[in-house]
């Protein structure tokens, strides 16, 4: 199977019979990246840029074949945008109809193939347009070196309409990404109360998950809080980019009826400026008298029916609902029943 390059050099050859022949330039056309340098001083993980791909005073361009890539380590393939013909896109190359186009993108590799030629009776091209643009999104901000990487047109082929190669020049494009200061970071990412109704006087378990997104090993404080009063801390080391998720109990004796907000608190570490996310709040907890799995503020045979059809159920059982065990001991049975029908209807 004939390559895009040996098949775009044999449709020119037959389209210079036909099309009138324009002087071809005499090596001043570029094609280049445009802008050939995008900077990032401070942290750019998740920004976006785009780039244009351009031809620059060209003189009877009637196709061409480009190959662009870039370093899949840091960078992120987003989208691009093919400018053919400029009849379509103004600020585009080539004039219709077209003959040929090919369009491969490969987002493992890093790579963008893109190749195209008018026909007749199409004229040839004169003038600077834009192949394609392209966005990338930051992958990966290194933080404590320099990343230089490049933008790079590893081939280019532009044919004028008798088939004959355009001398041209590449100018490569370049992202920077700046170090960044080394810095110390700790964050809760989440917060899981694993009920949402608990008995008045039994314990309940709470899910934290806490990051280190900072540059250094650290040993740190996490508090979970239902409202204002604190639950429990643990104290844990944590090394630079790994996170770790906690398990916290709740024991509700002396606490008193009503909603609770749970929240978790890492206490900042020394040199820590970024502390907007040291604190996460998700979830609301009931506590009530115990047995009253439905949290309407009574014990009643609602609450023992529901128990009673859960008999036995452990996690993993569809039927198991941590609100019914009531002893948090992992399995719904008859300590959690007698639990309800020794409050049977009393005064909450």
């Amino acid at each position: 199977m004939k390559t895009v390059q040996a098949i775009l050099p044999a449709i020119l050859i037959f389209l210079s019979l036909v099309v009138t022949i324009n002087p071809v330039s005499s090596g001043a056309t570029v094609v280049k990246v445009d802008p050939p340098l995008v900077e990032y001083h401070t942290n750019a993980t998740g920004q976006q840029f785009t780039v244009a791909i351009k031809i620059v005073d060209v003189v009877n361009l009637y196709g061409f074949d480009i190959k662009f890539r870039w370093n899949t380590t840091f960078l992120d393939y987003v989208s691009y945008s093919v400018r053919v013909p400029k009849d379509t896109y103004p600020d585009g190359v080539l004039w219709k109809p077209i003959i040929f186009e090919w369009k491969e993108v490969n987002t493992t590799a890093g790579t963008c193939w893109i190749a195209y030629s008018s026909r007749y009776p199409a004229p040839s091209f004169n003038d600077t347009g834009t192949v394609f643009t392209m966005t990338f999104r930051v992958k990966y901000h290194p933080a404590q070196y320099t990343a230089n990487i490049k933008l790079e047109l590893y081939s280019t082929d532009l044919v004028a309409s008798d088939a004959s190669s355009i001398p041209h020049t590449t100018q490569h494009g370049t992202v920077i990404l700046y170090a960044l200061a080394a810095r110390h970071d700790v964050a809760v990412v989440g917060v899981h109360p694993l009920k949402t109704i608990v008995g008045q006087g039994f314990s309940m378990h709470i899910n934290v998950t806490v990051s280190n997104q900072g540059d250094f090993t650290e040993t740190f404080n996490v508090t979970v809080y239902a409202n204002t009063p604190a639950i429990q801390t643990k104290t844990l080391t944590l090394t630079s980019g790994n996170s770790i998720t906690l398990t916290f109990t709740w024991n509700t004796a002396g606490f008193a009826k009503g909603n609770y907000t749970i929240w978790a608190y890492a206490w900042p570490v020394p040199g820590e400026t970024h502390k907007e996310d040291n604190t996460c709040s998700d979830g609301k907890v009931l506590v009530t008298i115990a047995g009253d799995v439905t949290g309407e503020g009574l014990c009643d045979m609602q609450d023992i029916s529901i128990l009673v059809d859960k008999f036995l159920a452990e996690p993993g059982n569809p039927l198991y609902d941590p609100n019914c065990d009531i002893q948090d001991d992992l399995v719904i049975d008859m300590a959690d029943i007698s639990i309800a029908v020794d409050n049977f209807l009393k005064d909450p």
